[in-house]
C-alpha cells in the first residue's frame, strides 16, 4: 500500500473506494436520508483501500454493485484493518491527500517489519498469528513487481512463512532430527538394493 519510491520518500499505492457510493452514478449508491448519513459516507468508515485492479472492478458501473455488494466490502475492510479497525473508524472525513499523508506517517518499511519478526523468532522460536499475517503481507508487497524487490526473495519468505505456520521452529527442528535418524538406514537399504541389481547385470 505504501512504497518507498526513492530512499526515504514514500507514496501511497492504493486507490480509495466508497463502500456506499457518494455520487448518484457510483456503484452501490443509495440516497442519503439525512445530513448525518451524508457526512458518514465521507468518513473513513465508508472507505476501503484497494489495489488499482480491484478498485476498477469494485467501482465498475455495470457490475461493481452486483459483484461487490456493501456487505462483502465491509468484510474485506474488517479483515484488512484487523484490530486497527475501531480506531480507524473514528477518523474524521479526509481528503485523498490527507489520507495519503496519514498513511505515510504511520508506515514502517518492510525491512523494519521483517527485523521485528526476526527478533521475535530469535527470542521465542515461534511466530504469533499476527506476526505470520504480517510476514505474509510483506511477502505480498515484495511479490509485486512494482515494489522493486525480487520475486525470488518473496518466494523464499513465503516458504518460510508456510513452514512456521504449520510447525513452528521447534516442529521443523524435530522433523529434521527425525530425518537425520532415518536417513542412514535408508541409505543402507538403497546401497543393498543397488548391489543386488548389480548382480543381475
Amino acid at each position: 500500500m505504501i512504497y518507498e519510491v526513492r530512499p526515504g520518500v514514500y507514496q501511497k499505492n492504493a486507490q480509495i473506494a466508497h463502500i456506499i457510493g457518494v455520487k448518484h452514478n457510483a456503484a452501490r449508491y443509495r440516497p442519503c436520508p439525512s445530513e448525518k448519513e451524508a457526512r458518514e459516507r465521507e468518513s473513513f468508515r465508508n472507505l476501503i483501500l484497494l489495489c488499482l485492479a480491484h478498485h476498477a472492478e469494485v467501482d465498475d458501473k455495470n457490475h461493481g454493485e452486483e459483484r461487490y455488494p456493501p456487505d462483502l466490502l465491509r468484510e474485506w475492510k474488517r479483515v484488512h484493518e484487523g484490530s486497527n479497525g475501531p480506531a480507524l473508524d473514528l477518523l474524521p472525513p479526509l481528503s485523498e491527500d490527507q489520507l495519503a499523508a496519514l498513511l505515510i506517517s504511520v508506515f514502517n518499511p518492510p525491512v523494519e517489519r521483517l527485523e521485528k519478526i526476526a527478533d521475535q523468532l530469535e527470542r521465542t522460536g515461534t511466530l504469533t498469528s499476527d506476526a505470520l499475517r504480517e510476514l505474509r503481507n510483506i511477502v505480498t508487497v515484495m511479490s509485486d513487481k512494482s515494489g522493486g524487490l525480487e520475486a525470488d526473495s518473496a518466494r523464499r519468505l513465503a516458504y518460510a512463512a508456510e513452514v512456521f505456520d504449520t510447525q513452528g521452529i521447534r516442529g521443523s527442528a524435530n522433523s529434521l532430527a527425525r530425518t537425520a535418524e532415518i536417513l542412514p538406514s535408508l541409505l543402507n537399504q538403497l546401497d543393498q538394493r543397488l548391489k543386488r541389481l548389480g548382480n543381475f547385470m
